[in-house]
């Protein structure tokens, strides 16, 4: 990102929503096996559900860096060049490393060509891959989302962006009904619309990034007040209608209250963290996509073996999986970058010596 300077506030907030998608993968085993009526099941579902604002603040993050001001001005086919390099390829790679993995090492099922393409493009060989299939399709139109932060107020276009989400992910195969009777669409969580509140709003932000902070300072009292509130309605009704005690067909709506508190709640906490980020934090920030990519493959590997290391019960397992999945991916991703950084640096210095 050729930014004029790297923002130390998207930089943290890169570094939680990170370590916040691998909280939830850790987490999902536990919450899939738990008896839903237990304490257990509670400790780990409600921070696990709180942290989903991570995937709509990756959203808001890239339509942000999209139109923040650069020291030169990106054309289309560079936009799209730097994807390719940047997302596209190190993704490719990644649905390989984990296909071969469950094809050759945990033989899982056999080899295919069709079944591969299948699973690049729906993204599901992985539960993180569906948030790139979306990603795609916003990188593909923007010139669009571009032009509309620059050329449209926020206050106009927002509130029809948050109805078309909201449509999207709650109804998408009731709206296709109307179309094509009877026609499913398992995929409706990687339609770009199900996330076009979140991402335009972050294009929104970087063409008046100024003017957003100065709102955010002026409104820090009532941020705070809103995330706590809604932290607290959507984890209590979460918990009541996912283990049956009730039922609350505004779940989502809730949701999404909560994360748009929350992300105006940790971008304002971002502004007061200390710049430069501590070294620690540089290094997870700069191998935050690698992180985000391979994460599942650690806590995968590490479920299939911990049995044989006598791990059996869910608590012990959830433990481990923690203890595990964060010092290895970022351990191993880090070390990657920097390898490949060496090498690169290397390679480039021979070609210009003379």
């Amino acid at each position: 990102m050729s930014l004029v300077k790297r923002k130390s506030e998207l930089s943290w907030l890169n570094v939680w929503f990170c370590l916040l998608v691998v909280f939830i993968h850790a987490a999902s085993q536990p919450v899939s096996v738990l008896d839903k009526l237990s304490w257990q099941y509670a400790l780990v579902m409600i921070p696990q559900r709180l942290a989903f604002v991570a995937v709509p603040g990756f959203f808001l993050l890239s339509g942000v860096k999209l139109t923040l001001p650069r020291s030169r001005p990106q054309t289309i086919a560079s936009y799209w060049r730097g994807r390719c390099r940047s997302i596209l390829l190190p993704y490719l790679l990644a649905v390989l490393v984990y296909y071969f993995t469950f094809v050759f090492l945990l033989r899982w099922f056999p080899f295919s060509w069709r079944e591969l393409a299948r699973y690049t493009v729906t993204g599901s060989l992985s539960a993180p891959f569906y948030f790139l299939i979306a990603l795609f399709q916003f990188i593909l139109l923007f010139p669009l989302f571009r032009w509309l932060a620059r050329r449209w107020s926020a206050a106009v276009l927002l509130p029809f962006a948050l109805g078309l989400t909201w449509v999207s992910s709650m109804y998408f195969n009731a709206v296709l009904q109307l179309f094509i009777p009877g026609a499913v669409f398992p995929y409706g969580d990687r339609v770009f619309t199900t996330y076009l509140f979140y991402y335009l709003a972050g294009c929104c932000i970087g063409a008046r990034y100024a003017d957003f902070l100065k709102l955010l300072e002026q409104n820090r009292g009532l941020i705070t007040a809103l995330f706590l509130a809604f932290a607290l309605a959507d984890g209590w009704i979460s918990w009541m209608a996912f283990s049956g005690r009730g039922s609350a067909p505004f779940l989502e709506i809730v949701h999404s209250l909560y994360i748009i508190s929350a992300i105006l709640f940790f971008y304002g906490l971002a502004q007061s963290c200390p710049s430069p980020l501590p070294r620690w934090a540089q290094a997870v920030d700069r191998a935050s996509f690698l992180i985000y990519l391979y994460h599942c493959l650690v806590l995968t590997l590490f479920q299939t073996y911990a049995p044989r290391l006598g791990l059996t019960r869910t608590a012990p397992q959830f433990a481990g999986r923690m203890v595990v999945v964060y010092p290895v991916t970022i351990g191993a991703c880090v070390l990657w970058q920097r390898l490949y950084a060496a090498v690169r640096a290397r390679l480039l210095s021979g070609k210009s010596a003379p």
